[in-house]
This record gives C-alpha cells, structure tokens and sequence, in this order.
C-alpha cells in the first residue's frame, strides 16, 4: 500500500511540475495553437516583407510586429546584400498593411507572445485580408518553420504549396 501511495504522490508531482511549466511566461499555452486576443493598431512602418512598426490607437509607439507563420526574403543589413525577391516581398506588406491603416494583431496561443529580438509574433488582418497568407499566395514569403504548430498552420501550407507549385513569386524568379 505505501508504494501504491508514493506512486500516486510522484504522479501528482509529475503532473503539478506541468502545470507549473505551462504557466511561465513564454511558455505556449496551447501546443496545438489556437487564436486569441486580437487588438486594433495603426502601422507606423513597414520594415520588411514579415515585420511592422505599430502603435495604439492612441499615437502610443507598441514597437515591432513579425507577422506569424511566414518567412520573407531578408532586406540588406550592410555588409550583407538583400535576398532576392526582399523588395517585392516589402512592397506587398505595403499594400497588404498600408501605413498609416488601421490593421487587426491576434495572438495564437501556441506561440511566444515574443520572439528572440523582442518583436510582438502576432497574425496581421487588413480589410478582412490575412496579411501572412496573402504573402504565401504570392510566393512573397515561405513558411516559417517552427516546432509549434500553428492555429493557421494547414491554410498557410496550402497557399505556400499552390505558390510553389505555379512558381509564383520567388519561386519563379530566385
């Protein structure tokens, strides 16, 4: 009976230490991904084809915005040159998420609310356009890999796959 009993006991250890871990900061919520908290902000800039400068409603500066989910060429960072296709990839954010519009951020609850460089990982919507699935339609971007799953995961895989497919975009010019 006592090993019964510390069985349980190192079963509920187990089970409390997950909890525990789920609950830190960063830490995903959800491994599956699901959508969450979307907020209503103003584009200051664009950066890139994936990243934006936003701010509140009120004109208060919220920093930088990686969209969620994909992956554009890189602009140059001198000494380094730009990749190929990073200007069109940047005039399309332009057009998908003008400055100065207002645009919709929502969370996924299976990714950091942060990624490694400080930018806000959210999924940008415009005029009822999904910015980032957008992108991969054109073959603006490729999908980001990463080891957690995203809510919009099957749909941005299918728009990346069509792109690819017609070789739209960077596809048939990189």
């Amino acid at each position: 009976m006592k090993a019964l009993g510390g069985i349980a006991t190192a079963a509920i250890a187990v089970l409390a230490a997950g909890g525990i871990k789920a609950a830190l900061p960063g830490a995903p919520a959800d491994p599956a991904g699901s959508e969450a908290t979307a907020t209503r902000v103003r584009v200051v800039e664009v950066l890139d084809g994936d990243t934006l400068r936003v701010e509140d409603l009120n004109g208060g500066g919220l920093g930088r915005v990686r969209l969620l989910g994909v992956d554009a060429p890189e602009v140059a960072h001198p000494p380094t040159p730009a990749e190929c296709y990073s200007t069109e990839a940047t005039e399309q954010l332009e057009q998908l998420a003008p400055v100065g519009s207002t645009v919709f951020l929502t969370t996924d609850t299976g990714q950091p609310d942060r990624d490694r460089y400080g930018r806000m990982l959210r999924y940008v919507g415009h005029a009822g356009t999904d910015a980032a699935r957008e992108l991969l339609a054109s073959g603006a971007a490729r999908v980001y890999d990463t080891d957690q799953q995203l809510a919009r995961e099957t749909d941005y895989a299918a728009a990346a796959r069509d792109a690819h497919s017609a070789e739209t975009g960077l596809w048939g010019n990189c």
